[in-house]
């Protein structure tokens, strides 16, 4: 499934690794981790993909599956 992602607090490179990190770490496909806007494929659900996020200090927004 792929998911669109928006978040709120990250606001430099070293959060995009960390999320980037986090993402791969759940065995996603990254697209795109920018500031605040993630795309990627997975098979875990949206619980699992928020957690992840939420897990280093950033809030998620929105998760919409496509």
């Amino acid at each position: 499934m792929k998911y669109s992602i928006k978040t709120k607090g990250m606001g430099c490179p070293h959060c995009i690794k960390r999320v980037t990190k986090a993402m791969e770490g759940l065995g996603a496909d990254i697209e795109k981790v920018e500031l605040n806007d993630i795309a990627v494929k997975s098979e875990k659900g949206e619980a699992e993909i928020r957690s992840a996020i939420e897990a280093l200090g950033f809030e998620v927004l929105e998760i919409k599956a496509e």
